[in-house]
């Protein structure tokens, strides 16, 4: 698990601060001398933070650090971009980010022509378990599509840059979740023959059924044709 803390976010991330926040911000400027006095020692214009204060925009990270200090983020109730991709709403910084999540980014999101990041798969199952990694953050901002039986995650691509800027150890489980491929009773990724026995939940149906067969676990194996018998008595009586 990694934790990244208020002081390690990109300078350049914005947030916006609760009202009790804001009014603790602004009060530490006017102790301070006022937005002119602060404007001759950090290399913020007074026009700036005059915009900041009475338009109540989204303020930079650097600035909030350099007022209220290094690791005070008790009062930020949204985290975004330097642009307009989205948000996290009630962030939870520090944020602790699992190598689960780093692996199945690694492994399974791309970038499109407008530069947004997105998961995709051929499972449902591992949509959602994305999703709730993800949440794990905070309310991020997401989207879901379904398209010929491909699903896709869409979220902000300042988070994308955050995560993907992270050193972490892979995790095998989530990579056979995402890559890993059974043949002739061995589990690969790519040309990496892997030991069954390193290889823990998997939420991937078609993979932990796999997984039960090769383990001859036949507990597992009747719980997940169960599931599957479930699914289809309600697909017909829908």
């Amino acid at each position: 698990m990694i934790s990244v803390s208020f002081s390690e976010l990109p300078s350049e991330f914005r947030v916006k601060l609760s009202d009790e926040g804001k009014e603790e911000l602004w009060h530490r400027v006017d102790e301070f001398g006022g937005v002119k006095s602060l404007s001759e020692a950090f290399p913020y214009s007074q026009s700036k933070m005059y915009n900041w204060r009475n338009k109540d925009l989204a303020l930079p990270v650097s600035f909030v650090r350099q007022v209220m200090g290094e690791n005070n983020s008790e009062n930020v109730e949204k985290l975004k971009g330097p642009g307009s991709s989205g948000e996290i709403r009630n962030p939870v910084i520090p944020f602790k980010i699992s190598d689960e999540l780093l692996t199945r980014v690694e492994a399974s999101v791309k970038i499109n022509a407008e530069g947004i990041p997105f998961y995709i798969t051929s499972e449902k199952s591992l949509t959602q378990r994305f999703t709730e990694l993800l949440l794990g953050l905070g309310d991020v901002d997401h989207k879901i599509y379904e398209r010929e039986s491909r699903y896709e995650v869409r979220y902000p691509k300042f988070l994308h840059q955050l995560l993907t800027g992270l050193k972490f150890d892979r995790d095998i489980t989530a990579l056979v979740d995402e890559k890993g491929e059974f043949r002739n009773g061995e589990i690969f990724i790519e040309s990496q023959e892997i030991n069954p026995d390193e290889v823990g939940e998997l939420y991937s149906r078609e993979k932990s059924f796999e997984l039960a067969l090769l383990r001859c676990d036949s507990d597992k194996i009747a719980e997940l044709m169960a599931e599957e018998s479930e699914k289809v008595k309600g697909l017909v009586q829908n």
